[in-house]
Parts: C-alpha cells; structure tokens; sequence
C-alpha cells in the first residue's frame, strides 16, 4: 500500500524539512549558474514564475514540489523564531 492510500497528519516539521532539502539542493544549482539564490528564490515565491530557478540540476522541478504559500510561512515562522519573536 502507498502513502497516498493513507490519512496523512499535517505536521508543520515535516513541512519544515522538506523546504529545507528542497532549498539545500536548489541554492547550489543556482550559484553554480552565477545566481543570486536570495534575489532568485524570492522572485519565484512572490511571482511564481519558474524561470527564477535555473533548470540546472533538475532544481526547477525539485523547487516545484513545495507550495510557494508553504514556503512563506516556513521562512517567515523560521525568522520570527530566529529573532525570538514566535
């Protein structure tokens, strides 16, 4: 039986780590190809326009897995909790 036969649990952790491995494989991709990866990163999420991420280690489409929304709730939560604000 798949996972996708089965009641899945939002758990904002599991969210958590998947935006990083998602990140962690897209910012070298980007910075291999001469990319700011903040200037890029917050282009996609605001615009949702994919050509912000190079297409160079298949970082498009691992980019692609995670909801833009997602994303800047993560980073955003991460922050806050980063400047002891959360």
């Amino acid at each position: 039986m798949s996972n996708l036969d089965k009641t899945m649990i939002f758990r904002p952790d599991q969210e958590s780590d998947l935006l990083l491995e998602i990140i962690e494989k897209v910012i070298p991709a980007l910075k291999e190809q001469g990319y700011d990866p903040s200037r890029q990163l917050a282009g996609y999420i605001v615009t949702g326009e994919s050509n912000y991420i190079t297409s160079a280690h298949n970082a498009r489409a691992t980019m692609a897995k995670i909801d833009r929304l997602t994303a800047v709730e993560q980073i955003l939560n991460d922050y806050l909790k980063l400047k002891g604000l959360s």
